[in-house]
């Protein structure tokens, strides 16, 4: 263990993952709570039996996620990453975690990797404002994700404005960070949810940073429950980019058993109090080793 400990020390890591005898540096400051951008992943899928399920992590990074859907019973996992990451290779060995790794491999990338329907549950976490096209990634995970499978969406986003707005970051600066490049705000996380055949089932958000989580389950468009009148039009009448036909983008593959439990509302977490219950996410009391792989407080570059 001690030479493993010495070898982790060396790295620069995004996530704290508890490997038993100590925790690896996460990317917020030394005492902090550390993974905070995906409490509101782990407050929700506690309420999920993975048991059984194929899962997606994309933008795994360290891989946390993967590997903790992994322990919760999560028959098959993928997890994608832009970047080929030692860190996760290694964690993956010393876990002995069967997990299915994509390195180099962006969302453009998922039809010629995957096949429509094939994932129970999706989790994209701190990926879509580092996207010039951020509706692709909803796009995408509606092409592949099974009927009445999850997605879970996370980023940051802007909560001061009520309108479904995405602003544009090299304008307003709204992240100190060179590699966002728009943040949106709920209501049109929402909005693109519905949009692209996602009945938004729960919510969760922090502060400082400004986070958002949404879970959605895949629907055909009339299961939609709170469907404007436009945009049951825009459903009924089609998308008239003919690059995303709703036959193409929602399709009908077999259906998910996958089942959120948990309450179906809007919460916002704590993160300076809140003790998620996600297999190995560390104590905060954990002794930890290594540097952090971002630089600011905020936790981005």
């Amino acid at each position: 263990m001690q030479a493993l400990e010495t070898e982790f020390a060396e790295y620069r890591w995004f996530h704290s993952i508890d490997m038993g005898d100590f925790a690896t540096s996460g990317r917020f400051p030394p005492g902090s709570a550390q993974n905070v951008t995906l409490f509101g992943f782990m407050d929700m899928v506690r309420h999920i039996d993975l048991s059984g399920m194929t899962v997606l992590d994309i933008g795994a990074i360290n891989g946390l996620a993967s590997f903790g859907m992994k322990k919760m019973g999560a028959e098959t996992v993928h997890a994608t990453d832009s970047s080929d990451h030692k860190t996760f290779r290694r964690c993956a060995e010393v876990l002995e975690l069967d997990v299915n790794y994509h390195p180099r491999t962006q969302i453009k990338d998922f039809g010629g990797i995957f096949e429509s329907g094939t994932f129970d549950l999706i989790l994209c976490a701190g990926v879509i404002y580092h996207m010039l096209n951020p509706v692709s990634a909803f796009i995408a995970a509606r092409k592949i994700i099974k009927e009445g499978g999850l997605l879970f969406m996370e980023t940051a986003y802007y909560p001061d404005e009520e309108r479904a707005a995405i602003f544009l970051n090299s304008e307003t600066a709204m992240v100190d960070e060179h590699y966002t490049y728009s943040v949106p705000t709920k209501a049109a996380l929402v909005g693109l949810m519905k949009l692209l055949g996602f009945e938004v089932l729960a919510i969760r958000t922090i502060a400082n940073p400004n986070r958002i989580t949404i879970l959605g389950r895949a629907v055909h468009p009339s299961g939609i429950s709170d469907r404007s009148p436009i945009l049951q039009r825009i459903h009924s009448r089609d998308f008239v980019d003919f690059e995303f036909r709703i036959k193409d983008v929602i399709p009908t593959p077999a259906s998910s058993e996958i089942v959120y439990a948990g309450p179906r509302d809007e919460q916002a977490i704590d993160h300076v109090t809140y003790e998620p219950d996600f297999p190995l996410h560390p104590e905060r009391r954990k002794r930890v080793v290594g540097s952090t792989l971002w630089e600011t407080r905020d936790g981005n570059r």
